[in-house]
């Protein structure tokens, strides 16, 4: 049964210097667990996708070949969620536009694209539509020139980040937000974000940063500190999730995908056979001819062919025929070749990956957007928006705290009066499909008679 990624939890009402370190250890095998489940995923994107099978038949001749319909699902989905960033725009609940808010998302705009965020946006997608999971770190730009962004934004590697929640409150708010990284010796330095501390912790057992609380040492000798405040005052560790079940874009049909790699191995490997087919012979009589040893004897040999000489046979005295034939099997080849073709169609199809032709007998309008797969892209992704949106939300709070934490910006600028409810994201994805759809609509519209004025 697969599962996706686990939500890790803690149940301290409070992260504070005296507990943060255990109820890091406590999560830190659920992470593990998560990222490794992450890894295998980017490896099979990769083409990284293991035999199902040990061939026992002709074994010199065993080729694998991988299809690999995991990497062309998630291509399609970073071009048509994902090529575009969401934008920020203001929010529908205002009656009337305000000239500093207009200004502010402008120039809130403008940093995001000052951050490369095209670039950064599409590292994220990866992440996410692969392993279910993706971060953001967003921090106060302290190395500020004109024509930067005040605030720094930065996508991690789900398999170095993670959140942890808290079980202790209905909301499940988050209570921590780790990133680490390892040295050449194997150490784990751990960045841990709460509301109003980080904390750098050394494998699990040292704070290393703040300072000493207390003149008793740790259980493992070392001074007990406190940490340093976290001056967004606010976890700058953002969680992306692109489901709530948790789980990769391709994830549940990967065991239809290694079926297609066995399928299409199997084909090609009886090509091979063939090509190289062994040779059954029955009542051939071949020339033998006799040739001298070095040690001045005579031995007789048998003449057979080899690969591409001529082999002419005679038919024996006593009445038998000869037969020469190549060893086969003899399989249905169109029947193969179209169950392969159904099987990689469908398995894209259950991707919402849509077809890149027209296959429904001529169609047009709404009938080929469905038939090709467009609607159900359409669909899944509108789903998966909401989604998203709100994460970008999430993100756009810790920005806005960090753009107020700058000591760059000035007092009259427009980016510090605004909140987080005059914003709204917005979502630009590429419809080509949808103008063939309306210019037919209207097409029937003006075709029956209506008057388009009236609408």
């Amino acid at each position: 049964m697969q599962y996706g990624r686990k939500i890790l939890y803690c149940d301290a009402p409070e992260i504070t210097y005296e507990n943060v370190i255990d109820v890091l250890r406590k999560a830190i095998a659920g992470h593990e667990e998560n990222a490794n489940e992450i890894d295998h995923l980017i490896r099979y994107d990769a083409g990284e996708q293991e035999k199902t099978r040990i061939k026992t038949y002709r074994s010199d001749i065993d080729n694998w070949c991988v299809d690999n319909l995991a990497n062309e699902a998630v291509e399609f989905w970073l071009g048509y969620l994902w090529s575009n960033p969401m934008t920020l725009v203001q929010t529908d609940e205002l009656e009337e536009a305000r000239e500093d808010v207009i200004a502010g998302i402008s120039a809130l705009n403008r940093c995001y694209r000052a951050e490369k965020i095209k670039k950064k946006n599409q590292k994220l997608g990866r992440f996410v539509e692969i392993g279910a999971l993706g971060y953001t770190h967003v921090s106060t730009n302290e190395e500020w020139k004109e024509g930067d962004s005040w605030f720094k934004l930065e996508a991690l590697d789900p398999r170095t980040t993670f959140v942890i929640r808290s079980s202790y409150y209905i909301d499940q708010r988050v209570m921590l937000g780790v990133t680490f990284r390892k040295d050449n010796k194997g150490n784990r330095f751990f960045t841990c974000y709460s509301k109003d501390r980080r904390f750098e912790i050394k494998n699990l057992i040292e704070i290393e940063n703040g300072e000493i609380v207390s003149k008793e040492k740790s259980i493992w000798g070392h001074d007990l500190r406190s940490g340093e405040e976290n001056p967004l005052h606010i976890i700058p560790i953002v969680e992306w999730i692109r489901s709530y079940d948790r789980m990769g874009l391709f994830e549940r049909q990967k065991q239809e995908m290694d079926n297609l790699n066995l399928l299409i191995s199997d084909f090609t490997n009886d090509v091979d056979q063939n090509t190289q087919a062994m040779w059954h012979s029955n009542d051939v009589e071949f020339p033998a001819k006799k040739i001298q040893l070095d040690d001045g004897t005579e031995k007789e040999i048998t003449i057979k062919p080899k690969s591409g000489e001529w082999l002419q046979t005679f038919t024996p005295q006593d009445g038998k025929t000869p037969i020469v034939e190549a060893l086969a099997i003899n399989y249905d080849y169109p029947g193969m070749l179209q169950n392969i073709i159904t099987r990689r169609a469908l398995i894209l199809q259950k991707m919402n990956v849509p077809q890149r032709n027209d296959n429904s007998g001529g169609s047009t309008g709404v009938a080929m957007s469905d038939a090709t797969g467009w609607s159900a892209a359409e669909m899944a992704a509108s789903k998966q928006q909401n989604i998203m949106e709100d994460c970008k939300m999430e993100e756009v709070k810790v920005v806005l705290a960090a753009i107020k934490n700058s000591s760059f910006i000035k007092p009259d600028n427009p980016l510090l009066k605004l909140t987080i409810s005059d914003i709204q994201a917005n979502t630009n994805r590429q419809k080509t499909y949808e103008l063939t759809v309306k210019t037919n609509a209207i097409c029937a519209l003006l075709g029956h008679g209506f008057d388009l004025e009236m609408f």
